[in-house]
C-alpha cells in the first residue's frame, strides 16, 4: 500500500480545538448599529487594518488590499478640497446635538517639521535685494544699447518690462538685417551685438527667477525649494544650540468640549500673527477665546469680535 505524501501539515490532527476560520460572508457578524457600517459610506482605512481587521475586510467586499499610494491619493485628490466643509459641519452638527456649548475655545498650535532639506531654503529679503541690483544692472545695459546701435528706447527717466522686451526685439531685428551669425567656443570673437543679446536674454532668465520665487513667497519671509509651501522657523527643539530655522508648518487647533472644531495649518512663523476667523454659526460675540499667548492676546483683544482669557 502506498502512503500518501503530506505536503502540508495536520495541525488539527490531536487537537482539542479547530482552527478558527471565517464565514464567506462577514456581514453576518457585523452588528447591525455596529460604526463601521457608517464608515463604509465613507473611502476611509488604513492598509495594515484592510490586513487585519475584519471590520475593513468587509468593507473592502472581497477587492484586493489598496496600498499606500492609493491612500495618499485618496486624501491629496478627494479629500482635502472637502476636509474644511465636512470639519464645518461636523462641528455644527455636534452643536446641534449638545455635544459642545460654543461658550468656549480653547486654542494651542504647534510646528510639524516637513521633509524638505534644511539647506534648501530661498530668503525674499535676499531675493528682492537681488532683484534690484539687477533692474540697475538692465537700465545701464538699455542706455549702453541706445548708444551703441543709435536706437531710442526709453522715453523719460524710468525704466519699465516693455522698454526690456522693445530692446530685444530691436537687437534681434538688427541682427537679422545684418545677417551676423552667432558664434561659441574657443578662438572664436563675438560680435558686440552678440554680447549685447546674451547679456539681455541672461538679464531676463534671472528676473524671471527672481519673480517667481517672489510670487511663490507671497507675504512670507522664506520657503523651501522641495516644499514651496514650508516656511522656515525657530523651533522648540534645537538639537545644535544655535537657533537654527527649519521648514515647517505651523498648525493651530481650537477645542470646546474636548472636540477639535477648528483647525489650521499655516505659514506664520508665530502664534501672534494668527487671527482666528470663526466661521461656524455657533460662536458668538460673547464666545470667550482662551489662548496661550500673551502677545496675541494684546495685538488682537481690539481686532476681533470674542472675548479673549490667557491659560
Amino acid at each position: 500500500m502506498q502512503t500518501p505524501i503530506l505536503l502540508h501539515k495536520n495541525y488539527t490532527l490531536n487537537e482539542e480545538g479547530y482552527q478558527l476560520k471565517l464565514p464567506l460572508n462577514l456581514e453576518t457578524i457585523i452588528p447591525v448599529d455596529d460604526s463601521v457600517r457608517l464608515l463604509s459610506q465613507f473611502v476611509e482605512a488604513m492598509e495594515l487594518n484592510c490586513k487585519r481587521d475584519i471590520n475593513f475586510m468587509y468593507l473592502l467586499e472581497g477587492k484586493p488590499v489598496p496600498d499606500y499610494a492609493t491612500f495618499a491619493r485618496f486624501r491629496s485628490i478627494h479629500f482635502a478640497p472637502c476636509a474644511k466643509r465636512i470639519l464645518a459641519e461636523m462641528s455644527n452638527l455636534l452643536y446641534e446635538l449638545g455635544e459642545i456649548s460654543g461658550e468656549s475655545i480653547f486654542i494651542d498650535g504647534t510646528k510639524i517639521e516637513t521633509c524638505a532639506n534644511k539647506y534648501t531654503f530661498v530668503w525674499k529679503k535676499a531675493v528682492t535685494k537681488n532683484q534690484e541690483k539687477l533692474l540697475i544692472k538692465i537700465a545701464d545695459l538699455i542706455a549702453e544699447c541706445e548708444q551703441l546701435y543709435g536706437i531710442q528706447i526709453v522715453y523719460g527717466d524710468t525704466v519699465k518690462m516693455k522698454h526690456v522686451k522693445r530692446l530685444r526685439k530691436k537687437l534681434y531685428a538688427l541682427k537679422q538685417e545684418e545677417n551676423i551669425v552667432f558664434v561659441h567656443g574657443i578662438g572664436k570673437r563675438k560680435t558686440q551685438l552678440q554680447k549685447s543679446i546674451e547679456t539681455l536674454e541672461d538679464y531676463l532668465d534671472r528676473l524671471k527667477g527672481y519673480t517667481k520665487k517672489l510670487h511663490i513667497c507671497g507675504k512670507r519671509n522664506s520657503y523651501s525649494k522641495t516644499d514651496p509651501d514650508a516656511t522656515f522657523m525657530r523651533m522648540k527643539e534645537d538639537a545644535m544650540g544655535n537657533g537654527q530655522l527649519k521648514p515647517v508648518f505651523n498648525l493651530q487647533h481650537g477645542v470646546d468640549s474636548e472636540y477639535i472644531v477648528w483647525l489650521t495649518v499655516g505659514p506664520q512663523p508665530t502664534d501672534t500673527q494668527f487671527w482666528i476667523v470663526l466661521k461656524y454659526g455657533f460662536f458668538t460675540k460673547k464666545t470667550i477665546v482662551s489662548i496661550d499667548t500673551a502677545q496675541l492676546y494684546r495685538e488682537n483683544r481690539e481686532k476681533g469680535s470674542c472675548r479673549f482669557t490667557i491659560y
